[in-house]
């Protein structure tokens, strides 16, 4: 879901490359590699070949400093999920009105979510990393932990939505989910940023004006 918190600290252990002096490893650099890899590529077909090529290591540095490819996507994951906490807080607890709040969490969302082309070399993306990386997934660890975080994702939003309008929270916590699972669709399929946030203006209106009622939750 452009990343407002750092996937990693700035630490930069040596990482033994042989013999020599050690290689210096900078671990936010290789998060941002490694990161690039899976929104492009998907969980499943990204290989170790591919991520320490990728980040310039041999398989043993490799398993030293993430531990293995799970444990890895699960880091990057976390991190990812945690920034777009990170807007939903922001947004319920800085914007002075419902409809600011969701303004702003779907006007980031869309931009976040749009295509467009990695800095770390790796190619192009659209789309949500969590959402994404679970189509066609076939590690059931990974598979489980990528349900958690969007469900995580969805309290956190149905807690926002409910102090300002309890009686319509479940629809609406419905509506912007399916609203994000489309962003993250059309950004997967090459939607540029000018297009979604067009999109993601028009879907305002209805989201902020409708008086739904509330009928029970399944985030709570």
């Amino acid at each position: 879901m452009s990343q407002a918190a750092p996937l990693a600290d700035a630490h930069q252990p040596a990482i033994p490359r042989g013999r020599g002096r050690p290689r210096q490893f900078d671990m936010t650099q290789a998060m941002a590699q490694a990161s690039a890899l899976f929104r492009t590529r998907g969980y499943d077909r990204v290989t170790l070949q591919d991520l320490t090529s990728a980040i310039g290591i041999n398989p043993p540095s490799f398993y030293a400093a993430f531990g293995n490819k799970a444990l890895l996507f699960i880091r990057i994951a976390d991190a990812y999920s945690a920034d777009f906490l990170a807007l939903l807080r922001s947004a319920f607890e800085e914007e002075p009105s419902l409809a600011n709040a969701m303004e702003t969490i779907l006007l980031s969302t869309a931009r976040r979510f749009a295509w467009q082309k990695d800095d770390a070399g790796q190619g192009s993306w659209g789309g949500c990393l969590i959402l994404e990386a679970a189509c066609n997934c076939s590690d059931a660890g990974i598979t489980a932990h990528l349900r958690k975080a969007r469900l995580t994702f969805a309290a956190a939003l149905y807690r926002g939505i409910s102090r300002t309008a309890p009686e319509r929270v479940v629809d609406m916590t419905d509506h912007v989910m399916m609203l994000l699972a489309g962003f993250s669709a059309m950004g997967r399929d090459g939607m540029d940023a000018e297009r979604m946030m067009r999109v993601a203006r028009q879907a305002l209106q209805p989201l902020c004006d409708s008086a739904l009622r509330d009928k029970g939750s399944r985030y709570g």
